[in-house]
């Protein structure tokens, strides 16, 4: 299943009971290989408590909540989500540029596949118009910007990527 990224924020998290353990508060991706690597979770409670969920911890993920085995998998420990975040950055939300340097606009969502947790296309945001860039097109990803190949700004780009995305089952 696909899912664009914006989906997940808020929503709860809950054990295979079905009780609420927490809810998404901020999605952590990895630079290297374009995933998620996992999520900051805020606790129920009057003082606001963090956890840290490991993607692999995440037995489903849907629109309407991402389902875990027990409480345990949300750990207290935060260094190595904010070890990640700080080498990728937040991605959406980011400026979005070709390796010669022009923008193209801002990254406004990401879809993602819910199974392996891969970015496989950027939703990108300039003024009015928003465009959909797969994943192959991608050469980095900085706390700063994501940056594409220069083809993606070709007039005839988005024509041939429509042709090229294959759904992803």
């Amino acid at each position: 299943m696909i899912i664009e990224a914006s989906q997940l924020l808020k929503r709860p998290v809950i054990n295979t009971s079905g009780n609420r353990l927490g809810g998404v508060d901020h999605i952590v991706f990895d630079a290297k290989d374009g995933r998620v690597y996992g999520f900051q979770v805020t606790l129920p409670g009057v003082v606001k408590r963090f956890r840290s969920l490991n993607f692999y911890e995440v037995i489903s993920l849907n629109r309407q909540s991402i389902i875990i085995d027990n409480k345990e998998n949300l750990v207290a420990n935060m260094r190595s989500l904010d070890e990640i975040f700080k080498e990728t950055g937040p991605v959406i939300n980011v400026v979005a540029k070709t390796e010669s340097g022009k923008k193209l606009g801002r990254v406004n969502d990401l879809m993602l596949e819910t199974q392996s947790g891969f970015i496989i296309r950027f939703v990108i945001r300039n003024l009015f118009v928003e465009r959909i860039i797969p994943r192959q097109y991608v050469v980095a990803i900085t706390p700063k910007a994501v940056i594409f190949k220069d083809i993606v700004d070709q007039p005839i780009f988005d024509q041939v990527a429509s042709m090229n995305i294959a759904p992803v089952s």
